[in-house]
């Protein structure tokens, strides 16, 4: 893609980025990009079929990245155990730009479902081909299906978090932190009632 293709694309998305501050995905016309990016409606026109073409581009962009990582945590020769499920989170974590205001109101349901939908899809892919690497115990696609929908929206939540800057952006601390949550869950935290 040469450079003024690659500049108009910026512009579109960092024009989009603004609006959606503002407005949702449903209110915003493609006129109102245009003019924010100071571009044409043709050059929009040539770049993307749509305004969600813009966010599933940004989003499909930093779902590779973790595709990547998922990847090479499913091919490793090793159990899973906790090491490596930190290690692939704190990676994880660092695709995350906390600046990156359009993955930002992507994820928190600014632009539509379909960038949400595409990273949830992208959860079930990958908690699928660890449960075929191997479960301690088998279980049913029910079940599968409970334990991908509950990671999934913990993990989405948490990458909101730090999007929102509500949550501290240290990678290696993070990823401690939740691994240890994965691992152990929160129980040990719990006062248990009396029962005397």
């Amino acid at each position: 893609m040469d450079a003024r293709r690659l500049k108009s694309r910026a512009k579109l998305r960092t024009a989009l980025a603004e609006l959606l501050q503002q407005y949702s995905l449903e209110e915003i016309s493609i006129e109102q990009i245009t003019e924010k990016a100071g571009v044409t409606r043709p050059t929009f026109y040539s770049n993307y079929d749509s305004r969600q073409d813009i966010i599933n581009e940004h989003v499909g962009q930093w779902l590779e990245q973790r595709e990547v990582l998922f990847d090479e945590y499913i091919r490793g020769d090793q159990t899973p155990g906790y090491d490596r499920l930190r290690s692939l989170i704190e990676h994880m974590l660092l695709t995350i730009n906390p600046d990156d205001m359009l993955l930002k109101l992507a994820l928190s349901g600014r632009a539509g479902d379909q960038a949400l939908d595409m990273v949830r899809q992208q959860h079930i892919r990958f908690f699928r081909k660890r449960a075929e690497q191997g479960l301690s115990k088998p279980v049913d696609d029910e079940e599968l299906r409970l334990i991908t929908t509950f990671y999934s929206g913990a993990i989405l939540s948490v990458i909101v978090e730090v999007l929102r800057k509500e949550l501290p952006f240290e990678p290696v601390a993070l990823s401690h932190r939740l691994a240890s949550m994965i691992y152990r869950g929160i129980s040990h935290l719990i006062t248990q009632p009396d029962r005397n």
